[in-house]
Parts: C-alpha cells; structure tokens; sequence
C-alpha cells in the first residue's frame, strides 16, 4: 500500500528521494512566482465574480442567492475538513460560476424556452430531468421528460436535500455543479501532489482541470452527475491516501449510490493505485488479482439478479452479460457511432480494445455535425470542435506521459494503467460515451506528466500518435 501521511508538506522529502531516473527533485515555486501566481488568481477572481454577477442579474437575479449559498455550503464541508485546500477550492469554484454564466447567457438567448439548460434542438442532455426532481416548481414551456413527477434519482434527492432555499429555475441549482467542478480539481491537484511533491506539477494539473471544455459539458457547467462521479472518485483516492479512510468511505458509498454501474467500474482502478505494487509480479500484486478476478467473474455472471432485487437499476443491467453490454437500438445514428455498433459484432477480445480505444478518443472532430443545429448550440460546437482541437495536445502530452522514463510521480505506471482499464471497461460494459468523465482526474494526471517531463523525442511520439488519432477522426466524420 502507498505509504501517506497525514500533511502533504510531511510527503515531499520521501517522495523527492525516489523520483526520476537521473534524481530529478520535485519543483516548488519560488516565493516571487508564487507571488505572481497568487496576483494572477486575484485578478482572474475579481473578473470572474465581476461576470458571474453581472451575467445572473441578466438571466434571474434570484439565483446569485443560490450563488452564495452554494458557495458557502461547500466552502462549510472544505473549511471544516480540508482547511488548506479551502483558498484552491474557492478559486475554482468561482471560476467554473463565470463558465456557467457564459454559458447560460447563449442558451438563454438561442433557446429562451430552454431557460439555460440543453435544448432538445441541440445537443439535448439530461439536466433539465435532473433540474424537475429537484425543483420546487418548473418555468412554463421548459422541454421536460414525460411523467417526470414518477421518478426519483439520488443524485437530484442528494442535491435538494442540502438545498434549503426554494429552487424554481435551473440557474438556481446549477452552482452546486461549481462545487462539484471545484471539489475535481482541488483533489486532483492535491493528489498529485501527494504523490509528486512538485508544486508546479500540482498547479498544472489544476488548470488543466478548471480549464475543461469536456468537464464543463458534462457536469461542469449542465445539471447532470457524471463530473460529481469522477469528483468523489479522485477525493477517495486523495483521502486514501491521507489515510482519512472514514471520508473515503463515505465518499466511496455516495459514488456508488449516484451511479451504481460507473461506481463499479471505478474500482479496479482504486486497488490498482491503492493496492498494486511497483513490481508486476509482487505477492501482493498476485494476492490483489487472485482476489479480484474471481469476485469481477461472479459478480459480472450473475449481474442479472440484480433486477430482482433492485429494480430501480434494471434498465442499466437488463442488457448486460459476461462479454459486456449489448448495444441499444437507439444508439444516436452518427457516423462514429455506426462504427460503434460494428465493433459489437466483433469477436469478445476485438471488440473490447476497440470499444475502448473508440471511448478514448471520444468526443470525434465533425465541424459539419456542430454547426448543424438550426440554431448556434454551445454544447454542440463544444463537444464536436473545441474538445477535440483540445484534445489533440491533451492526448499528445499524455501518449508523452505514458512513454516517459522520467519518474515524475509514485504509482504512476499505475496510474497509467488504471486509466487504460477503466476506458476498456468503459467500452464493453458501459457503452456509453459520455462516461468517459469519471476518469479525467487520472488522465490529467498524465497528461500534466508528459506536458512538464517528457523528453523532445516523447514529446514528437505523442504528437504523432495523437495527429494520428485526429485524421482519423476527421476522415470518418467527412466520408
């Protein structure tokens, strides 16, 4: 098991002595970059709380009380527990709010109907399902699903429960997504730097995940679960760590209550990193898989009793087997997910490399399909140009981070590995693409690798793989 302590300060000097292959030493800042990182912060707050209030006034002035009392509810749980991270996760939170603003200013004004969630005449999603089981009252003329009184989801029943103000428009509740963004990546900046000692690695990472078009459309900036998932997922492996295993267990309850499936898919990854040895072929990494293969086998060969007794989860289990999910038919009938639903009739061992290299380079670059709505839809022009043109450094430095020989941080071959088999489970037995969120915090752990360590030559290999991976995007998009 990884060795923590209780302080992060306490971790640097045992990490320094075991990294990189020539002794590199974990970087810190100095006080004058510091200094200037913190005057940048400040400024980009001020801006930032400057566009959230102005842009709420212009879509319902109600909802900056909603502002505050998210701000102060989540800002209670980080000063109470986590006092350190507080000043980070404030931060955070107040600039993933300006992201919300923006976003809600063009839905409001392409769509009004929409009242700043998807619209069904865009890149329709599920938050304003979400947003009616929470809501004390809905706006008039809001597209919502049929018979939506008849449902419950513990994510919306987690979410009204800690509201105690009235919730009447989806401005009002989706600033606790700001926290839920904040808690992302306050904890994924914290556990590198558990795991590195580096300042700066650990800065990088937090950028890399407040500034995430992907994680902003699908949970960030939208009432729906799965960044919440993928938030409390790297907060237990933080609190792993620490050895504040109350919270981690709490943390990793309320994971598996949100989404039962994805929670599930989540756990190999938390023993690979928790449990797993640096040597392949450890007794302990021998004890992990004994342990854990048979129990994945049983578990997944009789997964269909799982409708008996919670039925509630049946739509997710009804379709699921051995060699994965079988496909919906109603499948978005897009290029990309044409090829999707051919790798199904593939043999078991092709079918899960492909599904999970299709999930990996998700979402797919259609500059046609994102301007095809009939009117300008910022989900749409996000998810089908601006993450995938992201997305080619991202997946360059991280192509660069998994083929480097520098040892930026401890377990990072795991970590490495964990990502890959979370998005192979992700492929066979989730199918479902936007899922591929929960395992950011991971990614961007490797991706900061490769941005800050890779040598030229890795760098090139990941640009190549990653140019590679683009064109055939494009090509399928285009045919």
């Amino acid at each position: 098991m990884i060795g923590p302590s209780n302080s992060n300060r306490e971790i640097q000097p045992e990490v320094a002595s075991s990294l990189g292959v020539h002794g590199r030493v974990p970087r810190s800042e100095s006080l004058a970059a510091r200094g200037r990182r913190q005057q940048t912060q400040n400024v980009i707050t001020g801006l930032a709380l400057a566009f959230t209030v102005f842009g709420v006034f212009v879509v319902h002035p109600y909802s900056m009380v909603m502002y505050v009392y998210y701000m102060m509810l989540w800002g209670a749980f980080m000063y109470v527990l986590h006092r350190r991270e507080a000043k980070d996760f404030l931060f955070a939170y107040v600039v993933n709010s300006a992201f919300i603003v923006a976003f809600y200013l063009i839905q409001t004004h392409v769509y009004p109907e929409s009242y700043g969630t998807t619209s069904p005449l865009g890149a329709w999603t599920d938050d304003s399902y979400f947003f009616s089981l929470v809501a004390d009252s809905v706006p008039p003329g809001i597209e919502l699903r049929q018979n939506y009184h008849y449902y419950t989801e513990v994510f919306s029943s987690v979410v009204k429960f800690l509201t105690v103000l009235p919730i009447n428009h989806p401005m009002d509740v989706v600033f606790f997504q700001s926290g839920v963004a904040a808690l992302l990546a306050t904890f994924t900046k914290r556990f590198m730097w558990q795991m590195s000692g580096d300042e700066r690695l650990a800065n990088t990472v937090f950028i890399f995940c407040i500034v995430c078009p992907f994680l902003l459309m699908n949970g960030g900036a939208i009432f729906v679960r799965d960044t919440f998932v993928a938030a409390l997922f790297i907060y237990v492996l933080s609190c792993l760590v620490s050895r504040r295993f109350i919270l981690a267990g709490a943390a990793l309850i309320l994971e598996l209550a949100l989404r039962p499936g994805t929670g599930l898919i989540l756990l190999p990854a938390i023993v690979i990193i928790y449990l797993s040895s640096d040597r392949i072929l450890s007794r302990r990494n021998l004890l992990v898989v004994a342990a854990c293969v048979p129990l994945l086998l049983v578990t997944l060969s009789q997964v269909g009793l799982v409708t008996q007794y919670f039925p509630a989860y049946a739509s997710y289990v009804e379709n699921m087997n051995l060699t994965g999910r079988v496909l919906y038919d109603d499948l978005a009938n897009s290029d990309g997910n044409a090829i999707f639903r051919y790798f199904q009739e593939l043999p078991f061992l092709l079918k899960f490399l492909l599904n999970g290299a299709y999930i990996f380079v998700y979402p797919f670059l259609d500059p046609r399909e994102a301007f095809s709505t009939l009117y300008f839809d910022a989900r749409a022009v996000t998810m089908g140009l601006i993450v995938p043109v992201y997305a080619y450094f991202l997946n360059a430095w991280f192509i660069a981070g998994t083929l480097t020989k520098v040892r930026a941080m401890k377990r990072q071959k795991q970590v490495v590995l964990a990502v890959l088999v979370t998005i192979l489970l992700i492929g066979t037995y989730s199918l479902q693409t936007r899922h591929k969120t929960i395992i950011y915090p991971l990614y961007y752990l490797v991706v900061a690798v490769g941005f800050a360590y890779a040598r030229p030559t890795e760098r090139r290999i990941g640009y190549i793989g990653s140019f590679a991976l683009a064109a055939a995007q494009l090509a399928i998009s285009l045919r």
